[in-house]
Order: structure tokens, then C-alpha cells, then sequence
């Protein structure tokens, strides 16, 4: 657990590193701070959308593979809208897909401790996009 706990918290370092070039150099290879923020959002939940395919052929993993998908699908089209609006769908997705891997997993008491940084996770990349949005959509 200590690998995927240092993995998911090394992972916040692209949304902090936007956040933080935004101040200091507007851009980041030639990319907006904005663009870099919203594009890795969208790439790291599609990763994360994918955690929730399961490979047997049961409703309920159809069910998980239809909902990983759509979630894919939303983080792709956020990036074809305003900025503003790409940071709101976004950061909505992100806890949409944490209640599905709470709500479908059966051996939930197995996994609190990984449920519980996922938690930790999603609230802290929730209130960097809330703050990304304060930052550049005010």
C-alpha cells in the first residue's frame, strides 16, 4: 500500500507545479499553465476511469465498463470547452468516479485504507481545480 499511497500523492506534483508556473512564467513550454492543469486532469482520469474495468462479463462489469468509459469520454470533451467550464466537469468527475469505486466495490472493509486515500485524493485535486478556477476563470 505504501507504493500506491507515495505513486497517488507524487501524482498531485503536475496539478501543484501548474498551479504554482502560473504565477511564476505564464507559460510552460510554450503551454498555458491552464492548458498543462487541464489536459493532465483530464489524462490522469481517464487512468483513473480505467481502474474501474473489470474483466469478467457480469452486469455489474458491464455496468463498470460502460461507467469507465462515459467518465473517459467527458474528460476528452472537457477538453474541447472553454477553460472555465472544462475545470467545473472536471473537477465533478473526479468524485463521481470515487462514489463508483466506493458504491460497486464488495469487499469494501478489505480496501478502507485504500478508499480512504482515494478520498484524501480526490478532495485534495477537487479544491485545486476550485482554486485553478478562482486563479484563472475570475
Amino acid at each position: 500500500m505504501q507504493m500506491q499511497q507515495t505513486l497517488g500523492y507524487l501524482g498531485l506534483a503536475p496539478f501543484l507545479l501548474a498551479l504554482v508556473f502560473e504565477k511564476l512564467s505564464p507559460a510552460l513550454f510554450n503551454i498555458a499553465a491552464e492548458q498543462v492543469f487541464i489536459f493532465y486532469s483530464a489524462i490522469i482520469l481517464s487512468f483513473i476511469a480505467g481502474t474501474l474495468w473489470r474483466k469478467h462479463n457480469d452486469k455489474l462489469s458491464i455496468k463498470l465498463q460502460l461507467y469507465s468509459n462515459i467518465f473517459s469520454l467527458l474528460a476528452f470533451f472537457a477538453l474541447l470547452l472553454p477553460n472555465y467550464l472544462a475545470l467545473v466537469i472536471l473537477a465533478v468527475i473526479y468524485p463521481a468516479i470515487l462514489y463508483c469505486e466506493y458504491y460497486f466495490d464488495a469487499a469494501k472493509n478489505e480496501h478502507k485504507s485504500y478508499l480512504r486515500m482515494r478520498l484524501n485524493l480526490t478532495m485534495l485535486v477537487v479544491m485545486m481545480h476550485i482554486i485553478a478556477l478562482l486563479l484563472w476563470c475570475t
